[in-house]
């Protein structure tokens, strides 16, 4: 009888520095998850500043354009509007992200939405020859907006915190 006693003693304690080790694997992992998740919404954080300044500078070639030229067309006004509600979405999402209000996730997931449909008002217009025809270069800015659906659905509190993660690991 003693010796089974014994030989369970030893076995519990592998048993319980087992499920020591495991756990500490499983926080290790969550935290690069969350690094890795923290690392992705700074990187569309950026995009949305790129996508910003870029729809600005869209509006303002194109304002500049009509006032030069006199020439006021429907689709370039229609172009130059919609590319200014771009410019605002995309910069109250760069600094909702950049700031971590806590509107931060409707506004991403707002700007990754223009993302996915961003050829619509091209096929409100009627132009579906150039849709079907530029069909391959819209596919990135689509799978941009899935993804970033995606990770900003995620629940997400900092990566720098310790109870985001998950409790102090502790030996039982």
């Amino acid at each position: 009888m003693r010796g089974l006693a014994c030989f369970r003693r030893p076995r519990c304690c592998i048993l319980s520095k087992w499920k020591f080790e495991t756990s500490m694997i499983g926080g290790i992992m969550k935290r690069f998850g969350v690094l890795l998740l923290a690392i992705c919404r700074t990187v569309y954080c950026w995009m949305f500043f790129i996508g910003s300044l870029s729809a600005a500078y869209g509006v303002s070639t194109g304002v500049r354009r009509m006032a030069q030229t006199h020439l006021v067309d429907k689709g370039t006004l229609g172009a130059a509007t919609i590319f200014t509600f771009y410019s605002i979405v995309f910069g109250i999402a760069w600094w909702m992200v950049l700031r971590g209000r806590p509107t931060l996730t409707r506004w991403a997931i707002a700007a990754n939405l223009i993302f996915i449909f961003l050829y619509v008002p091209v096929l409100v217009r009627g132009d579906w020859r150039g849709v079907l025809k530029n069909e391959l270069e819209l596919w990135p800015f689509i799978l941009f907006g899935i993804f970033g659906i995606i990770i900003f659905s995620i629940p997400y509190h900092g990566w720098r915190y310790r109870s985001a993660v998950g409790a102090p690991l502790t030996s039982q």
